[in-house]
């Protein structure tokens, strides 16, 4: 018997991804709410066409421009493929919108819409509808003109080539007959963003893959060979029987061995090998065993069947009876004659087919009797089908008695076919037949074929037209077969004399329609311009006119103005003149803040003596204007150390002397303070080194003995300065390893690294905003060479009192790289190292700048970072960015700024915005052109216009413009590309060219920008934090601007105070 099976007729489709794409979005792509799949498989029917649409619609979240917020938002945004009747988009009917409006927003049409894969077909067209998720208006990223603005329609959108992605190509096989299969394979590609899906089928005829298995069924005595196409499931079934027969055996102790006996009823191929035994599990001998004496023995068996190497094993136990023989029936001796005194001897019971009896025994004489017949069994036979019959094969049963084991087999007749019959009818392509198939085995055959029928042709005739010539096209009604017959030329129009539409003007030509009287087509004929009459030269503030239609034929020249910068004193601010060149108008701007007075050192006016006080003071080192001055102190007593280091001064014996080598000091100067202090100068020849110690020994003049606990102050030429206090041998040495600051706010200090060399360090302490210094500040350095500074109570540490710590060598040198930590005297501590100018300025104090969006993308989602720019697009950036900065909100314009952007376009509020401020210019014909691509060289133009208004940005000059052989002095951007240039905002080609008259690409143009501005991304924010950021499909993280892109697209807080920029946590 043959069984059909059918493997799984379809795998499923792989997912859609996206940003990715994410990278992402029209504006911005957030993340898809919906996996792919084909909408055509799963629609959805609705009461109404939006409920339709709206139920079956792929979803996302964009971002684009709202004209009710007036801004940049989120959108959750629809997206349906349009299936239509006859597979064409309602666009060629004009229809855009989903509740039949035409494209003026008036009139009506046909949608000629359906079912999805009933009677309608995807057109590569898709609806779309917006809902803004701040206040809900729908479809007002459309612009507040728009006939769907504000209403629950989709409309019409092309689903761009650019963004279709390739279905895998699946294969699903299924059963053709009991000879072949068919492979259906399906391919094709699908939108990106509504899932329309274009799918390719073919299938071709395969002959079966037929794998074979055999499996062993005990319980039917069978084996099952089933052989299985592995593409389709189709399987073929066949049986064969495995059973041998084990009787029991029944008979008389004769003397002669007795067995069970054995019938192998299997069918050819099959093997079948028994053992025997005496027990269950003992089953070793090939052959039964024999009895002869009577009894009831049991005969334990395992028969293996083996069927093309399969083996099926069947246990079981079968009987051998024997009764005496001489004790059947006896006569006695004859002494009772007929008085016999029986006795029940045994009892015999009935088989299948022998009689059952009781024995008695005459107990005088000895006779035997039978009495009291039963009458034979009969078999009890069991049936097993080990074959069922079909309509191809006869079936088998065998019939075993299960008391005796006697065993007969039979066959069942072959079935009959159960044919269902299919009619296909003849048509004139192909003939008819009926087909008949069986639903059991699968046999198939046609009969009762038919000739195909005639055509039945009709024709139609198309007449002639004007353009079109005529024809009769013959169509058969059945199969829709044609041929053509019987061409006419066309006839050519027939033209009116012309009306005229407009008169011409100075740019444009006038208008004639000339109509066809025959079937109404027009044309339009033009007449030439007369040109414009050139009015008064254009000025810096005012445009040449045509004096005879007042069209602009030269914009305003803008002013050329030439720089004279004055530079800020310390009390005056600086400025900048600007004065145009060729009409002489001035201003200033671009004010400095006064630069402040720059404290020198101390000069002395007056030197102090023993009998009266000194004075100094302090002069602006840029000015020389007189900042502060003092007294100083009259010396108590004041002497020169001689050529044994020693200067006696009041009843002190002073000592200077080397520390290692013990060489004395002479010409320092000591002086004795009125607070019997110590104050020591060292000779211009000596230094405070680490490296080079000096010690000071105080004794007392009269008895020579240490004088201890006395302070020292040591200052050298490079106003270093150290101080301590003596001993108890009345000794300091200096300098030490720490050191409190002086009345300048310095201390030197110094320290010995692991090598063993020896460095000193002279640190000074200031005020970060007065300059001041700070006087009694700690300075101590520890063994790894970090510098602590401690600062005397009262000194305040915060964002608002900033601290200054410089550190130079005892030669003034700066030291780069060295790390310092201040303490305030609240618990504070801030730690940093030392820039090039060897300072340290702390705490540190973040700066942060809001940066605006100033990109965005387009209504697909996409970016298109290889676009080329447009000019309306790049004026929309520099737009934006003042406006950010200013603090402007830009509205759509009352009057036209040029004559080709009309007050309702989409940019023409970001246009007046920067004519307004003399960044936006147009072309010598007074237009805009807005759409066009924008080249290098003018949006470089642009770019620098908008930098002299914006007045911010990096101010990085590079330090020499060497220029580009391919921009001339002459050329009327040279100017503007040598300003770009020299801000390193522009760079050109390998081949030092700049190629002014290229376009440039949208990617090219938001790095331009990012650098005028000094923006630079935060990769690691963005690394961490992509699902909150803006980002497009069709720009990947590989691509060269991809950072760029992002710090345009995404409005964030900055911290510019760290390079590159650090991006805040919303």
């Amino acid at each position: 018997m043959k069984n059909n099976h059918h493997s799984p007729r379809r795998l499923t489709a792989l997912l859609l991804v996206v940003a990715v794409m994410l990278s992402l979005i029209p504006s911005a792509f957030a993340a898809q709410q919906n996996s792919y799949h084909d909408p055509a498989e799963h629609w959805q029917e609705a009461l109404n066409r939006t409920n339709e649409l709206d139920a079956n619609s792929v979803v996302t979240v964009e971002t684009f421009n709202c004209c009710v917020c007036g801004k940049a938002t989120a959108f959750e945004v629809f997206r349906v493929p349009e299936y239509t009747r006859n597979g064409e988009t309602a666009l060629t009917r004009n229809v855009k919108y989903s509740d039949g409006t035409c494209l003026d927003g008036k009139s009506k049409g046909d949608l000629l819409d359906g079912t999805p894969g009933v009677d309608s077909f995807y057109t590569g067209y898709h609806w779309t509808k917006a809902v803004c998720e701040v206040c809900g208006t729908i479809n007002s990223n459309m612009g507040a003109t728009s006939y769907a603005c504000n209403k629950n329609v989709y409309w019409l959108y092309d689903c761009a080539a650019d963004f279709f992605e390739e279905l895998p190509e699946t294969q699903t096989v299924e059963q053709a007959d009991s000879e072949y299969h068919r492979v259906i394979t399906t391919s094709g590609s699908y939108c990106g963003f509504c899932y329309g899906t274009r799918k390719e089928t073919s299938s071709t005829l395969e002959w079966h893959h037929m794998e074979t298995a055999i499996r062993p069924e005990l319980a039917h005595d069978r084996f099952v060979e089933m052989d299985t196409c592995a593409d389709c499931g189709y399987a073929e079934t066949a049986y064969t029987a495995a059973k041998s027969v084990v009787a029991d055996y029944f008979g008389v102790a004769d003397g002669q061995p007795h067995t069970v006996t054995v019938s192998d009823l299997s069918e050819a191929g099959v093997t079948t090998a028994i053992r025997y035994g005496h027990t269950a599990d003992g089953c070793t001998l090939t052959s039964a065993p024999n009895y002869t004496e009577a009894g009831d023995y049991p005969v334990y068996y395992e028969i293996t069947y083996t069927f093309q190497n399969t083996d099926m094993v069947e246990d079981g136990v079968a009987y051998v009876h024997l009764q005496d023989e001489s004790t059947e029936e006896t006569d006695g001796d004859g002494s009772c004659g007929e008085g016999h005194n029986w006795t029940l001897l045994d009892s015999v019971d009935p088989t299948c087919m022998a009689l059952g009896y009781d024995r008695y025994l005459c107990v005088d004489c000895g006779k035997i009797e039978k009495r009291d017949y039963e009458a034979a069994l009969g078999h009890a036979f069991q049936r097993v089908v080990i074959r069922d019959a079909t309509c191809e094969t006869a079936g088998k049963v065998l019939e075993i008695c299960e008391r005796c084991g006697t065993v007969q087999e039979s066959t069942t007749p072959k079935g009959e076919h159960e044919f269902s019959t299919t009619v296909v009818p003849a048509t004139c392509t192909s003939p008819g037949y009926t087909l008949r198939e069986c639903s059991i085995c699968g046999e198939r055959h046609i009969e009762d074929i038919t000739a195909a029928l005639p055509h039945n042709y009709v024709a139609k005739t198309t007449p002639a037209t004007c353009e079109g010539g005529g024809k009769t096209v013959h169509i058969c009604e059945g199969c829709g077969s044609s041929f053509v017959t019987d061409y006419t030329d066309p006839l050519g129009h027939s033209w009116d004399e012309g009306t005229e539409v407009t008169g011409s003007t100075c740019t444009g030509e006038g208008v004639i329609e000339y109509r066809c009287v025959r079937c109404g087509y027009h044309r339009l004929e033009g007449d030439a311009a007369a040109g414009h009459v050139l009015g008064d030269p254009a000025t810096c503030t005012t445009p040449q006119l045509c004096t005879k239609c007042g069209a602009v034929i030269i914009n305003a020249l803008g002013h050329d103005y030439q720089k004279e910068v004055t530079a800020p004193t310390c009390t005056e601010m600086g400025y900048t003149t600007y004065t145009c060149t060729r009409c002489g108008d001035t201003h200033k701007g671009d004010y400095t803040d006064a630069a402040g007075h720059k404290p020198g050192d101390w000069i002395i006016d007056q030197e102090p003596t023993t009998d009266s006080e000194g004075s100094r003071h302090k002069e602006c080192e840029v000015c020389g204007e007189k900042l502060e001055e003092e007294p100083i102190k009259k010396i108590y007593n004041q002497a020169t150390t001689d050529t044994h280091g020693e200067a006696i001064v009041g009843g002190y014996l002073v000592t200077v002397s080397d520390t290692d080598t013990k060489n004395p000091v002479a010409g320092a100067t000591v002086t004795l303070n009125e607070d019997e202090s110590l104050s020591i100068r060292l000779p211009s020849g000596r230094l405070l080194d680490y490296a080079d110690q000096t010690t000071i020994q105080v004794q007392l003049v009269k008895d020579k003995s240490p004088v201890a606990d006395m302070s020292i102050s040591v200052t050298d030429r490079n106003d270093n300065f150290s101080s301590g206090k003596t001993d108890t041998a009345g000794q300091l040495t200096v300098p030490g390893g720490s050191n409190t600051t002086n009345e300048d706010g310095n201390g030197t200090v110094g320290w010995e690294d692991a090598d063993g060399d020896r460095w000193t360090l002279t640190v000074k302490v200031e005020d970060h905003e007065t300059g001041r210094p700070i006087e009694d500040a700690g300075v101590s350095i520890g063994k790894t060479g970090t510098i602590t500074v401690t600062l005397p109570d009262g000194t305040d540490m915060d964002e608002d009192n900033r601290i200054t710590v410089t550190v130079t060598d005892q030669e003034r040198e700066p030291q780069e790289g060295l790390t310092v930590t201040v303490k305030g005297d609240l618990n504070q501590k801030a730690t940093g190292e030392t820039d090039v100018d060897g300072k340290l300025t702390v705490p540190e104090v973040v700066e942060l700048e809001t940066h605006g969006v100033y990109v965005v993308g387009y209504t697909d989602g996409t970016f298109g970072p290889d676009r080329d720019m447009t000019r309306s697009e790049a004026a929309t950036i520099f737009a934006r960015l003042l406006a950010q900065r200013n603090g402007e909100r830009i509205t759509a314009p009352t009057k036209n700024t040029f004559p080709d952007v009309p007050t309702d376009a989409w940019y023409a509020g970001y246009v007046s915005c920067l004519a307004r401020y003399g960044i936006a210019v147009g072309y010598t014909d007074g237009l805009f052109h807005g759409d066009e691509p924008i080249t290098r060289a003018e949006f470089t133009a642009m770019a620098v216009r908008f930098f002299d208004t914006y007045r911010d940005g990096d101010p990085a000059i590079m330090e020499e413009y060497g220029g580009f052989w391919d921009v001339s002095p002459g050329h009327w951007a040279a100017g503007y590309i040598a300003d770009a240039a020299r801000y390193g905002w522009v760079i050109g080609y390998g081949n030092g060219t700049f190629q002014p008259e290229d376009e440039i690409s949208r990617a090219e143009v938001v790095t331009i920008v990012n650098r005028l501005l000094g923006r630079e991304a935060d990769q690691e924010y963005i690394a961490d934090h992509p699902r909150g950021l803006v980002l497009f499909p069709d720009v990947s993280k590989g691509y060269w601007a991809y950072y760029d892109i992002l710090e345009a697209a995404n409005s964030h807080e900055a911290d510019v105070s760290a390079n590159p920029e650090v991006w805040q946590d919303k």
